[in-house]
């Protein structure tokens, strides 16, 4: 079975790594804009945009890999300096062949700086597109900051169907899907352990129509993730007697409908 990864730091990974991915069936992988420190300036963070469009993508092609980009500031990441230049080049950035999304953001502490952040690039998003967001939640606080992003997005009318959820556990999941935002679940040693995933992902599908909402991912970053999560979680789907068909939209339908097919002008 093939498999779209959809949420991937691929410049933490080794080729090596990117290449056993290749190697135990993902064949197409986003690939997230999220670098941990701030930049300095406004150029050093739209070089960085350049790189993950044209180095990044180059190395994620010799390991065969299908690459994806997404585009975004997260709070940690803003130039330290006046960065009104990032938004002036966001826009036909993110109207790029390779580019698929805007990411990752999110706001991490509930302050209103922020909250403007998050805010401009999501209105960029709608102007652009409007095009898929993937939206990152804090380690802390995750439950109440999903809620309370998800409750801002649906009340600036942004389509919960373009919106993926990132980095979810068990506590969210359900939640977040019937709220009708996509689910971005990462299966892996790091995460949800996929044999519990496979089982708590079946108790969800038959509560909630939502194997059109949830992508699995293996959530790739530094020190954490694993390689084989996604196809571990399909042998745990299985043996839970998932519909086959409702698999093959988890790990690749749903992010091909969402980061593959072209948009108008692309």
């Amino acid at each position: 079975m093939k498999i779209f990864d959809p949420y991937i730091r691929s410049r933490t990974q080794s080729e090596d790594d990117l290449k056993n991915l290749r190697y135990f069936g993902t064949t197409e992988v986003v690939t997230t804009a999220h670098d941990a420190q701030s930049f300095e300036t406004a150029q050093d963070l739209i070089a960085y945009f350049e790189v993950l469009r044209g180095e990044e993508c180059r190395r994620l092609r010799r390991c065969g890999l299908i690459p994806h980009v997404a585009l975004g500031v997260l709070p940690a990441a803003r130039p330290r300096r006046a960065h009104y230049e990032v938004w002036e080049a966001l826009p036909d950035l993110l109207r790029t062949s390779t580019v698929v999304a805007m990411g990752e953001i999110g706001v991490w502490e509930d302050i209103e700086e922020q909250w403007e952040l998050f805010e401009r690039q999501v209105e960029i998003a709608r102007q652009v597109g409007p095009i898929p967001i993937l939206v990152t939640p804090p380690r802390e606080l995750k439950i109440t900051m999903t809620y309370k992003m998800m409750t801002w997005l649906k009340r600036k009318s942004y389509p919960p169907s373009l919106v993926v959820m990132n980095r979810l556990d068990e506590r969210l999941l359900e939640n977040v899907v019937e709220s009708g935002f996509c689910a971005g679940y990462p299966v892996g040693a790091a995460s949800n352990d996929p044999r519990r995933a496979g089982g708590h992902i079946a108790q969800v599908l038959e509560r909630v129509d939502g194997a059109g909402r949830i992508l699995l991912t293996t959530a790739l970053r530094r020190q954490c993730g694993d390689v084989l999560g996604i196809s571990k979680t399909i042998k745990a789907l299985r043996r839970q007697d998932v519909q086959e068909e409702a698999i093959r939209r988890m790990v690749y339908g749903n992010a091909a409908r969402l980061f593959a097919e072209k948009r108008p002008g692309k």
